[in-house]
């Protein structure tokens, strides 16, 4: 058992109920970039004790690829799902966000030539099956789509293609430059892409009005699922095959949907545990080998 990804996933799983908290009291501009900045700051203090000099790998080309990484995977990810979660549950926001394997699955097989079998074919159905199921939460008439909560469902599973692209689009990138290194220099490039909106904006004065709860999820979000999340992610996939790393992804939603309930009191429905079940189905259909 790898604890370091058990602990990844779990804060993983846990940054939508810490998000949904934080919107409460602060814009999501705002909460992003402090979010960045902490993580920013703990993966550049890791891995500057490991190598100083990691800045030198990287060519002024490749520093422009990065930043078009961080506006997809970091500032245009954390934004959709942020106001994402301004209309949804983070119960939702768990369960959506678990069809971004199929999804890497279908861009693979556009963008990489993978080979799609009928096996991956059933489970990608399956999989938005699901998905279609919790948003319409059973109601399959346009009334759904005049509801608030669809339209976070959807900038939802916006921010999983976000990923998507995020991920087939750096896949050669990464490869190249050790992935501790390269998470950090993405992370600190997504904290100054978004930072600008967060001038813009001008929010800054009433960080000191903030409560003692708005303050706890901003901490966690930056520190556990920006900074450690990540790395101990790698550290794990250092030490062991992705294969059975990747098998830790399945207890996100999971990890959620427990928060969610016990912490933000969120409601429990039938409907979105099936379409949850369905998705996850899907996704082991689509990936296993």
């Amino acid at each position: 058992m790898s604890w370091q990804a058990l602990a990844a996933v779990i804060f993983w799983g846990f940054s939508f109920i810490a998000t949904k908290a934080a919107l409460r009291e602060v814009h999501p501009f705002t909460l992003l970039a402090l979010r960045y900045a902490i993580g920013a700051f703990l993966l550049l203090s890791i891995q500057i004790n490991r190598d100083r000099a990691f800045f030198k790998i990287f060519s002024c080309r490749d520093w422009i690829y990065i930043f078009i990484l961080a506006a997809v995977g970091v500032s245009g990810l954390g934004l959709l799902q942020a106001y994402g979660l301004l209309y949804t549950t983070a119960i939702h926001t768990g369960w959506i966000i678990a069809i971004n394997p199929i999804l890497i699955t279908l861009s693979a097989r556009f963008f990489l030539g993978e080979v799609i079998t009928p096996r991956k074919i059933l489970g990608i159905f399956l999989g938005f099956c699901g998905i279609f199921l919790i948003i319409s939460k059973g109601i399959f008439s346009f009334s759904l789509f005049r509801m608030t909560s669809t339209y976070g469902d959807l900038l939802v599973l916006a921010s999983a293609l976000t990923w998507t692209a995020f991920t087939i689009g750096g896949k050669g990138f990464i490869s190249r430059f050790p992935p501790l290194a390269t998470v950090t220099v993405i992370m600190i490039s997504g904290c100054l892409t978004v930072l600008p909106l967060t001038i813009l904006k001008g929010e800054w004065g009433n960080l000191i009005h903030l409560s003692f709860i708005a303050w706890v999820g901003i901490f966690f979000l930056g520190i556990f699922c920006s900074g450690l999340g990540y790395f101990f992610w790698y550290s794990a996939l250092e030490k062991r095959d992705s294969g059975a790393v990747g098998i830790y992804l399945y207890l996100e939603p999971f990890a959620t949907f427990i928060g969610a309930y016990l912490l933000l009191g969120e409601e429990i429905r039938w409907v979105t545990l099936m379409g949850g079940g369905m998705t996850l189905g899907g996704v082991f259909l689509a990936t296993r080998r």
